[in-house]
């Protein structure tokens, strides 16, 4: 125990705080001018979508890792993803919630107009052989 205590400690040292905290924080006493400014400085809060950012950032990424090779990529994620689901929750819920979101695919395609996924399970299962 001794050691541990003679060991060092990580120490967290902040930075100082972005300019659009300070411009939120402004935004009570300046009013909603304060905050159309803030908006279209270019800030985090500009529109810009940071999931779709992060998206195309991985997607270039493995695009350029593995080129001509994408699919086998995204194909490989999915399929660690499914073993995972299926050893957290077990084959018969796995089976369940897989059930449930092909039912989910195919409602949501029903809604746009396009029912693919209900025509190939008409031609899986009709009698026209």
């Amino acid at each position: 125990m001794a050691e541990s205590d003679r060991t060092p400690k990580a120490k967290v040292e902040l930075e100082t705080p972005a300019p659009a905290p300070k411009a939120q924080a402004d935004d009570g006493a300046k009013g909603k001018a304060g905050a159309g400014a803030a908006a279209g400085s270019g800030t985090a809060g500009s529109g810009t979508d940071p999931a779709a950012a992060g998206f195309s950032r991985v997607s270039a990424w493995v695009s350029k890792t593995f080129p001509g090779h994408e699919n086998a990529f995204w194909g490989g994620v999915l399929g660690l993803l499914a073993a995972i689901v299926l050893l957290a929750f077990g084959i018969f819920k796995t089976l369940i919630l897989v059930v449930l979101v092909v039912a989910g695919i195919a409602v949501g395609q029903l809604v746009d107009g396009d029912p693919k996924l209900i025509r190939a399970l008409q031609r899986l299962f009709s009698n026209n052989q």
